[in-house]
């Protein structure tokens, strides 16, 4: 085999004949007689090593059913000092006034209320009743 080094064109028989660079063409293509030079063996690659990854390891054996344990959930109460402020006033648009009146007392007795929170108290507290009495009207 031959390629191609740069792309050329020729008149055979009364036809153009195109060779485009990194074409491969049979040792025996009569175009060597005459085009030789614009010809040359080709290089073989290969491609470096790829590193294997890392194979999970298995948990049961084939065919044996696996059972997924799902993530533990937190079931304590809401916590505001865990949260930032935009997720806690969010939390008290959803919240009871019972929820809403403990998770403000928690916020409140913590070693620096953020004002942001405490001075809506009132506000929280009332679109809490608002929520309370119509969620018990229906």
């Amino acid at each position: 085999m031959q390629r191609c080094t740069q792309s050329f064109s020729i008149w055979r028989d009364g036809a153009p004949v195109a060779f485009v660079a990194g074409q491969l063409i049979d040792d025996k293509h009569p175009i060597l007689k005459t085009h030789r030079h614009l010809f040359e063996e080709p290089q073989a690659t290969h491609p470096g090593a790829t590193p294997l990854r890392a194979v999970e390891q298995t948990t049961a054996e084939p065919g044996t059913v696996r059972t997924l344990t799902p993530p533990a959930v937190d079931s304590g109460p809401f916590n505001p000092g865990e949260h930032n402020a935009k997720e806690v006033l969010a939390y008290l648009d959803t919240a009871s006034e019972a929820e809403a009146l403990r998770v403000l007392d928690v916020e409140a007795a913590a070693d620096s209320p953020r004002a942001g929170i405490t001075k809506l108290r009132e506000k929280a507290l009332a679109d809490a009743r608002a929520r309370d009495e119509q969620a018990s009207a229906e």
